[in-house]
């Protein structure tokens, strides 16, 4: 049996694992238990769908592992509601959030991180590596096998609250996406159940054929009907869990293990984008090797990465901001980055911590947990221009039990499209919304691309293309219109001046205007300003914001206070008649210091109707602006645009933007054959062009394709999405370019003739 385990621990192909159980079957007793203990086992195993998440939950187990023995060591306290609580006391991790240490680079944190190793190993495919979880936690008993890490929807995490584990088959999913599974393990003497290594093999099978409906899973036991065991001595095996995939299929996770992207790196910061725990990382694979050295690195997750930076990535983060708010019995806090325009193409850092179209995660106990897409940012908040940019965290440790059951999903892959997620949608909207800061950083975003060539024919193409807009919706659903003239800014262009903190603080000024009409039953918020420092506003015994009368509404939360601005968020209350009037007071009361408070004036009033929640004060129509776009323009390589690119619409709170690309290869060719004339007869086609292609594209854009397959039942990714949308206009664009070039010699003399 000795020999046996010296061979599993250094297998990493499935003819290695083969042999061993050749030889297991023909040396020794062995039989064949099912996973679970019950044959019906591929259904439940089978349920994960996406093996980065499956590998994951390996992470998470090895995470509940060092804490539980931590725990067993503190004596088993019971005082603990959650593993954030339990790292804060037992490792010096403040709050629970390695966001919060400095230095990642520390011995303490880096002694942390060895607890947990993932590696990977070569196996016989190149894309598919054998991939290697060990921890030096707790450890398992050959026994509790069945019970525990090879067991199906078990409760035994379910009352330990310092562990992030609860469903109890998470890890099991990983399972299917490989042939074989070795399962090595040793408990720490701490648990006093024995200084055995117990081991097993899982793998699948088939069944026979006509016999049986599906195949199951299995592991290996000897004849006492439990993994096999050996008595090696502590340096050859620590106490601790080893668990090794071979030949796993992780996916387009298989780039190199530093890479930025497709990389084990990316997966382990993106699923654990907010680890309580630190993890080691390695890659032994051939192409991992740095000049024959193996690569060793630490993961903190994209939480701590965006907030802080690290290496070359200080000054990727332009400005960061966080809120905590009430949601319905429970709290969410909001954690959003937008990230620098400066840099080598920054329109590209946001694939280095999440999908461009998945740029809203959310997290529990700091785990992957699904995600909302980018249409929040394009189409409610509308910042078209910090699409690209923007990356927001959904915390949801302090989610209520109720609210946790509805939107979370067993296997952790993905959230449930229930109506708890259309109201974490909305949270997140009605929050951001009321940063005045994000809509300048769009704005400034915006203004790299603004070309101003007013000329009298761009004006009548403009004006031309808003009528044939406006009578499109007229004649449709009666949508808000737009118009061609020039619309005053609502967004401040510059930054607000950074405000000192004093000790004590001086002031804390409302700067929302009194008498300010909020809508019954939404939520508002209150702006202010102070030089207090901004720790002072997250404890709630020296903040306080209240609303006479109480029947009025209540306060939800606030955002932290950056440079001496701050936001405070409320909610009226549905049974509120309109007119009725409310004073809101913020007040700071800090320790041993003079209170310094601040009061405005709201009156209550009916949310108009066919308004958009999000953007409930803007009520002029928006200006429409056509911008064309060539190759040697800085929109057209931030977007990544091709010669077959037509056109996309960019819609923000002031102005409607329609960009043509000037290079499409089809309009290029209309082009050419009117430069044979006149530039008279250049711009005669190049005016007709953009009239039909922009209004090709304002119709696409506004035709929520996504929304109409989800009121069918039908869902469909935000990649297939904008495919559709992009086949659409390349369609149109083919379709207008055959038109005029019928009508070519008419609308080349147009001009003249006028």
């Amino acid at each position: 049996m000795k020999k046996i385990l010296e061979q599993l621990l250094k297998a990493t192909t499935a003819k290695e694992v083969t042999d061993i159980l050749e030889v297991l079957t023909e040396d020794h007793d062995i039989k064949w238990r099912a996973v679970g203990d019950r044959q019906n086992n591929q259904s439940t195993i089978n349920m994960g769908t996406d093996p980065a998440a499956g590998l994951v939950e390996r992470i998470t187990n090895s995470i509940d592992s060092i804490l539980d023995l931590q725990w067993h060591l503190e004596g088993k306290p019971n005082d603990f509601e959650s593993p954030r609580m339990a790292a804060q006391k037992w490792f010096e991790i403040p709050d629970g959030k390695l966001r919060n240490i400095k230095d990642a680079s520390g011995k303490k944190i880096q002694e942390l991180a060895r607890k947990i190793k993932i590696t990977l190993l070569d196996s016989e495919r190149e894309d598919f590596p054998t991939v290697e979880i060990r921890d030096f936690g707790t450890g398992i008993k050959g026994e509790e096998f069945s019970k525990t890490i090879l067991s199906l929807n078990d409760n035994n995490k379910i009352d330990k609250l310092h562990q992030m584990g609860a469903y109890g088959q998470g890890g099991s999913t990983a399972l299917s996406f490989n042939t074989f599974t070795i399962i090595i393990s040793r408990p720490n003497k701490i648990l006093k159940k024995g200084d055995e290594v117990s081991f097993t093999i899982v793998r699948f099978n088939d069944g026979e054929l006509g016999l049986r409906k599906l195949g199951w899973y299995e592991y290996c036991v000897g004849t006492n009907n439990n993994p096999l065991t050996v008595s090696i001595p502590e340096k050859d095996f620590e106490p601790g869990t080893l668990i090794r995939h071979i030949g796993m299929d992780i996916g387009k996770y298989t780039a190199k293990l530093t890479g930025p992207t497709s990389s084990l790196w990316y997966l382990a910061h993106h699923y654990m984008f907010d680890t309580i725990l630190p993890f080691t990382i390695s890659g032994q694979r051939k192409k991992d090797l740095n000049n024959g050295k193996i690569e060793n690195r630490s993961v903190l997750g994209n939480n701590r990465r965006l907030t802080l930076g690290g290496g070359d990535e200080k000054e990727l983060t332009q400005y960061k901001r966080d809120a905590t708010l009430t949601f319905r019995d429970g709290k969410v806090t909001l954690y959003y980055w937008v990230l620098t325009i400066e840099g080598d193409k920054p329109w590209d850092r946001i694939k280095n911590y999440t999908l461009p179209s998945e740029p809203v995660i959310i997290t529990f106990n700091g785990q992957r947990q699904g995600h909302l897409t980018n249409s929040i940012i394009k189409q409610d908040l509308k910042l078209p221009f910090l699409e690209k940019y923007l990356v927001v965290q959904i915390e949801c440790d302090q989610m209520d039990n109720e609210s946790k059951r509805q939107l979370f999903s067993s296997t952790r892959e993905n959230t449930r499209d229930t109506s708890i997620k259309k109201e974490l949608s909305k949270l997140v909207v009605d929050a951001l919304e009321a940063d005045d800061e994000l809509k300048r950083l769009d704005k400034e975003r915006r203004d790299r691309y603004l070309r101003k060539d007013e000329t009298e024919a761009l004006d009548k193409l403009r004006k031309r293309l808003a009528n044939r807009i406006n009578t499109y919706l007229k004649a449709g659903d009666g949508g808000k219109g737009v118009k061609a003239s020039e619309t005053g800014e609502t967004v401040k262009t510059k930054k607000q001046p950074p405000i000192p903190v004093n000790d004590p603080p001086t002031f804390l000024e409302i700067t929302t205007p009194d008498d300010k009409e909020v809508y019954i039953g939404k939520t508002f918020s209150v702006k202010f300003k102070t030089d207090a420092h901004p720790n002072l506003f997250t404890n709630p015994d020296w903040f306080f914001a209240v609303i006479e009368p109480h029947s009025f509404g209540s306060y939800t939360g606030s955002a932290r206070v950056v440079d001496g601005y701050g936001i405070a968020y409320f909610k009226t209350r549905e049974n509120v008649e309109v007119g009725t009037e409310a004073t809101i007071t913020l007040e700071l009361r800090p320790p041993r210091q003079k209170t310094i408070s601040d009061t405005v004036n709201t009156i209550a009033a009916e949310f108009p109707e066919g308004t958009d929640s999000s953007n409930s004060g803007n009520k002029n129509a928006p200006n429409i602006e056509v911008i064309g776009i060539t190759e040697n323009d800085q929109f057209y390589k931030d977007e990544g645009w091709t010669h077959r690119t037509v056109a996309d619409v960019k819609d923000d709170q002031d102005t409607i933007y329609i960009y043509i690309n000037e290079s499409n290869l089809h309009f290029t060719k209309l082009l050419e054959r009117a430069q044979q004339y006149s530039n008279q007869a250049v711009e005669s086609i190049k005016n007709r062009y953009k009239e039909h292609i922009g209004f090709c594209a304002f119709m696409i854009s506004r035709n929520k394709i996504e929304e109409k397959l989800q009121a069918e039942g039908k869902s469909i990714s935000v990649e297939d999405v904008e495919a559709i949308k992009n086949a659409d206009l390349e369609n149109g664009c083919e379709t207008i370019c055959g038109m005029i070039s019928d009508f070519f010699d008419y609308i080349r003399t147009e001009t003249e003739e006028i």
